[in-house]
């Protein structure tokens, strides 16, 4: 029965220190932190161009474009600053959602009254509806 507890324990022991090592939160006390102008510097230093820095997860958080024009996000140690976690974005869907941004703040939404072009609307007239 000894052997079975010991087993479970160590079992048990193994699982939670897997999980602690998966962990990419920063757990650092805030005495310890660097500023937000050293993480600038560092950031400076490896040729990237930070577009956010905020803080998530206990650690800082970086947004921007490194030296070969790729954009990223970067969890920084805000002790170390040292990288935690580095995530490139595809250039496509980083390309789509600024088209996707672009047509809604020029307004691109046609609002001059006119049918759309397609088979819902044959007859060339709006439909009639409420908006409540």
């Amino acid at each position: 029965m000894m052997k079975h507890i010991a087993a479970a324990s160590l079992f048990l022991i193994m699982v939670g220190a897997g999980a602690a090592m998966a962990d990419d939160d920063c757990h650092v006390p805030m005495d310890q932190w660097q500023s937000r102008e050293a993480v600038e510097a560092m950031a400076k230093a490896r040729g990237w161009q930070v577009s956010r820095l905020k803080i998530d997860d206990g650690c800082y958080q970086i947004r921007g474009i490194d030296g070969a024009g790729q954009s990223f996000k970067a969890k920084i140690d805000p002790a170390t600053l040292s990288v935690v976690k580095m995530k490139y974005e595809d250039r496509d869907d980083a390309a789509a959602m600024r088209e996707r941004r672009r047509s809604s703040e020029s307004g691109a939404s046609d609002t001059s009254g006119a049918a759309p072009a397609n088979k819902l609307f044959e007859t060339g007239k709006l439909p009639k509806s409420v908006v409540r």
